[in-house]
């Protein structure tokens, strides 16, 4: 029966993910951000369009196939296509929007009472407020220039989301990233200590990569 939900969610999550860019380009307009779009050839390359499509329907997929609950492999894959629309978002205005954070949460939150149970809501809101927490005091650090006001709610609907323990798997992954990121940037002279970075892409690859090690 798996195998079923699995390649129907494997080709539902194909068809979304193909969608995410213009779904993204949408939200956008919605929010009359377009003046705040910035032109990168990649993210409207096919290359982009087929990468997402292959990712978001190897994950609906994988979700599908291994996840018993058949609402919670939803939600898994729900969560990780809005974490991609986000990713996408960022990347083109440097903008999180605040509906979709909040989107977010209200998923993360029903993630964790169908897959843990209510008590599990105790170390989500921990874990916001610790998210939170180290993103403010970040932002002290660095700049607020840096790390912006979407940041910090995007970390903490990640701590929502996620809750204890994912959620340091997730900060582990995202850190690793962006260091990594950062390191050949440097190497190759494409980024500097003044360079702006959309810190979503990185955030959203600890969230995705905290998502699917429950699928491991």
């Amino acid at each position: 029966m798996n195998i079923i939900i699995a390649i129907f969610y494997g080709v539902l999550g194909s068809i979304i993910g193909y969608k995410i860019p213009f779904a993204s380009l949408k939200i956008i307009e919605f929010k009359n951000r377009k003046d705040d779009v910035r032109e990168n050839s990649f993210l409207n390359s096919k290359i982009l369009i087929v990468c997402l499509c292959l990712f978001n329907g190897l994950a609906w997929a994988s979700a599908g196939y291994i996840i018993e609950n058949d609402l919670v492999a939803l939600i898994i894959g729900i969560q990780i296509t809005l974490g991609l629309i986000i990713t996408y978002i960022d990347i083109k205005t440097r903008i999180i929007p605040n509906e979709l954070v909040l989107t977010l949460i209200i998923l993360g939150i029903i993630f964790q009472i169908i897959n843990f149970g209510p008590k599990a809501l105790i170390g989500s809101l921990i874990s916001m407020i610790v998210m939170m927490f180290v993103f403010i005091s970040i932002a002290g650090f660095v700049g607020f220039g840096k790390v912006g006001a979407g940041d910090v709610k995007l970390a903490g609907a990640m701590g929502v989301a996620l809750g204890y323990p994912l959620i340091i798997t997730s900060v582990g992954v995202m850190a690793v990233v962006l260091l990594i990121f950062i390191l050949i940037g440097m190497a190759l002279k494409k980024i500097y200590l003044s360079t702006m970075l959309p810190m979503a892409p990185f955030m959203i690859s600890g969230y995705v990569i905290g998502l699917l090690s429950l699928l491991i």
